[in-house]
């Protein structure tokens, strides 16, 4: 397993009878990402977190765990972490009770535990919280907590399942924020089915359908930022296309009439910025008097997603 590598799997399987849960799944986590993990219903993201935690026994390939296969991954102990979509805690259980309980669990010094308690709940914004029992808690709360959990002890490498599912926006905002702050110290990999939440918040992903990978790479590399660019034009604008067919580094530009965007595929020279291009292709409709209403860089995730599952 390379020394950047913090999880890598190889040509890993999981059968259940005649179902093949996972086929072939081979992709490797870089450490200090955020790791989008991505799949339709029955992709098989569950039954990888389960592999990689110990839980489920691959029926082929290989996999590691920072540093360690699968086979022996719980001698990680608090190295590595894992918060489940569903995850349930103790309702009659304080939370700052239920933390305790869970470093002492972990192996955490007991002279650290107060402190440590302290510092996640703070992190998350339930400080106020510590005496609240878990019966008591808001599904927002929850997630938080559910965080709180995870990143206690501060992991190397901590598995979210579905985070900020049945949040509100503002609240799912809010644990992205969490993720983000507490991901400045562990590798965290996120599985979601919310696109845009992934484009958002992880540097890199890996898209899988039918338990099979059907892509992965940087955030920039799957929106194809550098190669593509929707613009939108204002009330009653008419084709550009025509304007724009003089300039060489435009390789297909369509045009939605009725959403009013034009989308141009960029093919350009070594030498030459996608800034820059972009830059003469407006130049060029704001003299034709065309009014730009926004430009949008690269494919949206969902739009990959759709296309390669």
């Amino acid at each position: 397993m390379p020394h950047d590598l913090v999880l890598e799997t190889k040509d890993l399987s999981k059968h259940y009878g005649n179902t093949h849960a996972l086929d072939g799944l081979s992709f490797g986590v870089a450490r200090g990402s955020i790791f989008g993990f991505l799949g339709p219903n029955g992709a098989g993201k569950t039954t990888t977190f389960s592999i990689l935690c110990g839980f489920v026994r691959p029926s082929g390939g290989e996999a590691w765990v920072l540093g360690q296969p699968v086979g022996r991954v719980r001698s990680l102990g608090a190295r590595l972490s894992a918060l489940p979509q569903d995850a349930r805690f103790v309702p009659s259980r304080s939370v700052g009770d239920s933390l305790r309980y869970l470093a002492e669990l972990g192996g955490l010094p007991r002279h650290r535990i107060a402190d440590e308690v302290d510092r996640v709940l703070s992190v998350v914004g339930l400080k106020d919280a510590d005496g609240v029992r878990g019966k008591a808690l808001s599904h927002g709360m929850a997630k938080r907590f559910g965080l709180a959990q995870a990143f206690l002890g501060q992991p190397e490498l901590v598995l979210l399942d579905e985070p900020t599912e049945g949040l509100d926006p503002r609240n799912a905002e809010q644990v992205r924020r969490v993720i983000r702050e507490l991901a400045a110290s562990a590798t965290v990999v996120v599985s979601s089915h919310n696109l845009t939440e992934v484009q958002d918040l992880c540097d890199h992903a890996a898209i899988l359908s039918k338990g099979k990978l059907v892509t992965t790479g940087s955030m920039e590399e799957l929106t194809a930022t550098d190669e593509q660019v929707v613009i939108s034009l204002g009330p009653g604008s008419r084709d550009p296309r025509p304007a724009l067919q003089g300039l060489a580094f435009i390789e297909d530009a369509r045009w939605d009439e009725a959403g009013l965007r034009l989308r141009l595929d960029l093919r350009l020279s070594p030498k030459q910025s996608p800034e820059a291009a972009i830059t003469e292709a407006l130049r060029i409709l704001i003299a034709q008097n065309a009014t730009i209403s926004t430009v949008r860089r690269g494919q949206a995730l969902q739009e990959r997603f759709l296309r390669v599952t």
